[in-house]
């Protein structure tokens, strides 16, 4: 591990926010702790400054599950469970929690109260997963009942709680997939809501109270019209339904049983098309390279297959093609990559190894564009956006190295 990001990694996890509120607003201090806690899982005794990375990790998720009360807003710790552009931070939440419970020096040295505390939190993510994504359920809304959610929307939005597919996936490994399963059968919404007040995880049960309707649709599903959805006639009306959560877990028919497999549909919309950096709009209008970085025209990876979804897609108003988008999805993406690489969950079977290949292209053309800044389109106008303005803010200095640094060099 030569990342140079993994001090300011670690010097950042102390002040760790994972977006606990119903505005979804990203931390880097989350992504912060995932890198760290990626790197404490190959080398829990590597020492940056004083302390040894596991210890570092320890001590930041004491703070997060000591289950203090609220703080003056109100807030706990733990992230809501809400679905939505939360889900970024959220399943970095997961993520972190997950490689948690794998090296026993981190996970012992946490008091009873505290590993209770990453259970619960983890079953209430995997509920809101299971609501928004599972086969047998769409029902429009967030847990919140505050925002539309439809698990066929663009990455950026659905990969969250899909990426709870990839949260998903990860519940899997952390509970196991008949245990899991055994959860949601025998879900009881008032139970386990009661456990989670007196757990002191105010934000997920102040999250799930909001919309009254919530509770039946978790325990028996059933129709749903979210106050904001579209008329009938438009795209997208037709009434929410769903069948509760009290069912096994399916996605596109892949079980909790096949968490690669789950992981696997995400990166296969990904990173499903050939590069192409101009991209007609409308006449004369297109895409281009600021050239803030070199003159070149093109990207690089020019032609071959692997380019981001949100570099070719759609949006209300038409064509989209945006860099910050695409991140937005590589966020959650390779974060994910991450946790399964280090445990040696990833594949190195053709499957894994025709990811790995896109995923490279992928990374390399988005971070190529954003250093060259990148005049794109999005909501029917211009968008300009560059590293240094739009990503970095973002946390791409603790995203990027967990695709560099855990994953070989590959060729297109």
């Amino acid at each position: 591990m030569r990342n140079p990001c993994l001090g300011a990694a670690k010097r950042g996890a102390a002040v760790l926010l994972w977006s606990p509120s119903v505005s979804g607003t990203t931390s880097p201090t989350t992504f912060a702790l995932q890198l760290t806690a990626v790197a404490a899982h190959l080398n829990p005794d590597r020492k940056i400054g004083d302390h040894a990375l596991a210890e570092d990790v320890t001590a930041t998720l004491r703070t997060l599950l000591d289950g203090a009360g609220p703080d003056a807003e109100g807030h706990t710790r733990e992230p809501d469970a809400a679905g939505g552009i939360a889900g970024w931070t959220h399943n970095a939440a997961a993520q972190i929690l997950l490689l948690a419970k794998r090296p026993p020096a981190i996970w012992t040295a946490l008091s009873p109260a505290g590993r209770q505390r990453a259970d619960l939190t983890m079953h209430a993510l995997a509920a809101a997963g299971h609501h928004l994504t599972d086969d047998d359920n769409d029902d429009h809304t967030r847990i919140d009942g505050i925002g539309l959610q439809h698990k066929r929307w663009n990455p950026n939005i659905a990969e969250g709680y899909v990426g709870y597919v990839d949260m998903m996936a990860t519940a899997s490994l952390y509970f196991g997939a008949k245990d899991l399963n055994n959860f949601f059968l025998t879900f009881d919404f008032n139970a386990f809501n009661a456990q989670l007040k007196a757990a002191n995880l105010l934000n997920i049960y102040r999250c799930w109270h909001h919309e009254p309707a919530m509770r039946e649709l978790f325990m028996g599903g059933g129709a749903y019209t979210h106050r904001n959805s579209p008329a009938p006639s438009q795209p997208e009306g037709v009434p929410a339904c769903g069948a509760g959560i009290r069912n096994s877990y399916s996605y596109q028919r892949r079980t909790l049983a096949q968490p690669r497999e789950i992981y696997r549909t995400q990166c296969d919309r990904m990173y499903a098309k050939s590069v192409r950096t101009i991209i007609v709009i409308d006449g004369a209008n297109h895409p281009r390279l600021l050239q803030r970085a070199s003159t070149a025209t093109l990207s690089p990876d020019e032609g071959h297959m692997g380019m981001c979804y949100e570099l070719e897609s759609m949006d209300g108003p038409g064509m989209r093609t945006s860099i910050i988008y695409a991140f937005e999805g590589l966020i959650i993406n390779l974060g994910t990559a991450a946790t399964f690489r280090v445990p040696r969950l990833w594949s190195d079977h053709l499957s894994g190894r025709d990811i790995e290949r896109r995923m490279a292209v992928g990374v390399s053309d988005t971070m190529f564009r954003a250093k060259e800044g990148d005049r794109g389109w999005a909501g029917g106008k211009e968008t300009i956006a560059w590293l240094a303005k739009d990503l970095q803010p973002l946390g791409s200095d603790y995203i990027s190295p967990l695709w560099s640094e855990f994953f070989p060099p590959v060729t297109p």
